[in-house]
């Protein structure tokens, strides 16, 4: 006589056909929980990144196979059949790939030409690296300098060599030089020492390095051993020498308080205090724009985007603020000086390094302050000024805009 319960025969075992059927919807059940705090986890992974003040998109990019950057003036991609466009730092494509060959020449020590050949034309043509974009400039010019600059350590001076040997002397006026200090090295070999020299091509800071880089906001990258730090213009060691090489450089510069490094074969940013702002869990990072830099994560190139403002706090020596600090709060104000210059530094310290001077009398728009100091834009530069050397000013917008315009044509 018949139970009236189903069961399934399998070899010689016969099992419950509900009890198959309740594992089946409590394994489904299962699974679905799973996956969904998985995608939970990524969800509350990304927020906690945005929190953090960073995050990573690895959609933004599509059809690069490579990107490379070339001396951080613009990025350099390949699709997947090999031809070559254009990046800016920020991820924007501003020319699609279609050329066969990109890249950078140096026809005079410190000038160079970014150059492209394609197949729509027989000459190689110029790009221009603020726009980022191809024009119908063609470049003529040489393939290298004719000389080498390098500093002769015989002569204690700056000189030129041009395969030989020692081609004579380069005086002050030959090379046009702002005020600053610029790497200079004792041979165009293998095993050359870096050192510094000032605009009046003087040693600055001796040659006692294995690398060098470009000062940018008040620090320069120098090698010793193989591994990348950063000095000040004093010489003094602000970021030990721990990072491996990255970029065609080997190591980038900071821009906004920011600089992309390498260690123990991952990437990410640190400040100018030297401290981890990101995680390093990226495999590549190039030098970035406006907060946006191109890296590549798990084998896929992407956006990774950073609060700069968060970070911008973070190297100063108190948190920045809309609420006015002192009698200085947002808006239009006038350099008074006394007929000097007011110097735009990097950070809200005395201390940091001087970005640009800006003359007297010049109007400007502070855009947020920190007790005894101002944010300001001046030309292509952007930092801070003391609250002591600025007045308000009162302009119509009119005459705000005039500024403005004066104030980038001085910078310029």
């Amino acid at each position: 006589m018949s139970s009236g319960k189903k069961s399934i025969k399998i070899g010689k075992y016969q099992i419950n056909a509900r009890l198959v059927i309740l594992f089946a919807a409590v394994l489904i059940l299962l699974i679905a929980a799973i996956a969904g705090a998985a995608a939970g986890g990524k969800k509350r992974a990304a927020r906690i990144k945005a929190e953090e003040g960073y995050t990573f998109d690895s959609q933004s990019i599509s059809g690069a196979a490579d990107i490379e950057i070339i001396n951080e003036a613009f990025a350099v991609y390949t699709d997947t059949n090999g031809k070559k466009g254009i990046l800016a730092l920020d991820g924007t494509v501003t020319e699609e790939a279609s050329q066969d060959k990109i890249y950078v020449l140096s026809d005079s020590w410190r000038s160079y030409k970014y150059v492209c050949e394609g197949p729509l034309s027989e000459y190689r043509l110029l790009i221009d690296p603020r726009e980022c974009k191809i024009t119908a400039k063609q470049y003529h010019g040489p393939d290298k300098p004719e000389y080498d600059v390098l500093w002769n350590k015989e002569g204690k001076h700056l000189a030129k060599s041009d395969g030989m040997g020692y081609a004579g002397e380069i005086m002050p006026g030959e090379l046009a030089l702002e005020e600053g200090l610029y790497p200079v090295a004792d041979s165009a070999g293998t095993g050359a020492k870096y050192g510094f020299i000032n605009e009046r091509l003087q040693l600055d800071i001796a040659l006692i390095y294995n690398g060098a880089g470009d000062f940018s906001e008040g620090l320069a990258p120098v090698n010793k051993d193989g591994l990348w730090g950063y000095i000040d213009e004093a010489g003094k060691t602000v970021i030990p020498c721990i990072y491996e090489s990255i970029g065609k450089a080997g190591a980038y510069t900071f821009r906004n308080g920011l600089a992309p490094v390498k260690k123990e074969g991952r990437c990410g940013l640190i400040n100018r205090r030297g401290s981890e702002v990101t995680a390093f869990d990226l495999e590549d990072i190039l030098q970035g724009k406006d907060g946006k830099y191109i890296a590549k994560k798990n084998g896929v190139w992407g956006i990774l985007t950073v609060n700069e403002d968060k970070f911008a706090a973070e190297n100063t020596t108190q948190a920045t603020t809309s609420v006015p600090a002192g009698t200085v709060t947002g808006g239009n104000y006038v350099v008074k000086t006394k007929g000097s210059t007011l110097n735009l530094r990097a950070t809200a310290d005395a201390n940091s390094a001087i970005l640009a001077r800006i003359p007297n009398g010049t109007k400007i728009t502070v855009t947020k302050t920190v007790p005894g100091w101002a944010y300001t834009v001046y030309g292509s530069a952007q930092g801070w000024v003391s609250t002591d050397y600025i007045e308000q000013a009162q302009t119509t917008a009119a005459e705000t805009q005039s500024a403005t315009a004066e104030s980038e044509t001085a910078a310029g």
